[in-house]
């Protein structure tokens, strides 16, 4: 539902200029078109991540628009809170840590691991479990986005957590989920990279390191945080527009809706959601941009090349730093 309305305010916010398009879309998180299966037909197939291994197209996810089974408002209204909520403590009080708080039943090998490194004293990790239902019973008192920033390091892999002003260390694996935005993050630059074939004492690695290093540590956290600070909507609606035109130059037919097809407009889709759902759709209704959408840059397979050989390798540079101390 949110994926869709985020499509009807593209088509809001850029009205007339959105080309028609035939796009099958899979709304599940692991991406499906292998590159050694489908390598003679990648089938053009949309969802929410990607990574090497695979053809998928990444989409931003519905987050964007709010997700209200978890308290997550549209991306600008929490983006305030999370940095107001950053700013509250200053770094020399924030707790010299590692931090994760999430759902470890999501069928997630990493986060079952995860799981084995809540010791602060062994691992300088602090990792819960989040209750989705018990949440809601109590009004999301304790899951509050603004409210997680008061450790050094947030072990984390989503734009809600950039913003603590904290170095964050996603596990490397979280590469197998990449999003349309993880290419602008760089190793040692904006983040910490986590070795999930070794997790609790990369972890502990990391924090250490941290901890050594302070001023270092809060120049990765501070460029993290400025990162994400370009990621407002407006550039996530750029992107949607972008990456529609240009998949819709590369089909050789006009697009016809089938007699099936359901028509929906935004009055229609808020007419099906519930009071809930209803409330966060209408927080992150858009209105026609004054101005045009940003000028795309030429395509340069060189430049993608080389940026990625380039994180591969900082990221083995951290693993072999890892294996002289551990």
């Amino acid at each position: 539902m949110f994926t869709i309305w985020g499509l009807l305010q593209l088509l809001k916010r850029y009205p007339g200029m959105v080309p028609d398009v035939d796009m099958m879309f899979d709304c599940m998180d692991k991406p499906r078109i292998n590159t050694t299966e489908h390598r003679s037909m990648p089938l053009p197939l949309f969802r929410y991540c990607t990574n090497e291994d695979h053809y998928d197209i990444p989409f931003p996810d519905w987050s964007f628009w709010g997700w209200p089974e978890t308290n997550l408002r549209p991306w600008d209204e929490e983006f305030r809170d999370i940095k107001r909520g950053s700013q509250r403590i200053s770094w020399s009080r924030k707790v010299p840590r590692a931090y994760w708080k999430g759902n470890p039943d999501v069928n997630s090998p990493v986060r079952l691991e995860l799981l084995k490194c809540n010791h602060s004293r062994m691992w300088g990790a602090q990792i819960m479990r989040q209750d989705w239902a018990e949440e809601a019973r109590i009004g999301y008192g304790k899951s509050k986005l603004s409210n997680q920033c008061d450790y050094y390091f947030s072990l984390v892999k989503s734009i809600d957590l950039f913003f603590s002003n904290e170095m964050c260390t996603p596990p490397s694996s979280s590469a197998d989920y990449e999003d349309f935005f993880s290419r602008g993050l760089i190793p040692l630059k904006n983040y910490w990279p986590v070795s999930s074939n070794n997790i609790c004492p990369s972890i502990k690695y990391a924090v250490d390191w941290g901890n050594g290093h302070p001023s270092e540590a809060k120049a990765i956290g501070k460029e993290g945080q400025k990162l994400m600070e370009t990621l407002s909507t407006d550039k996530v609606y750029d992107y949607m527009f972008h990456l529609i035109t240009e998949y819709s130059k590369l089909q050789d037919f006009k697009p016809v809706p089938p007699s099936s097809a359901q028509r929906l407009c935004s009055d229609s889709l808020l007419c099906i959601a519930d009071y809930e759902q209803r409330q966060y759709l209408q927080q992150s209704t858009t209105f026609p941009s004054q101005a045009p959408p940003c000028t795309l840059q030429p395509a340069d397979r060189n430049v993608i090349k080389s940026w990625k050989q380039q994180k591969k390798k900082i990221i083995k540079d951290v693993e072999d730093m890892e294996k002289v101390t551990l």
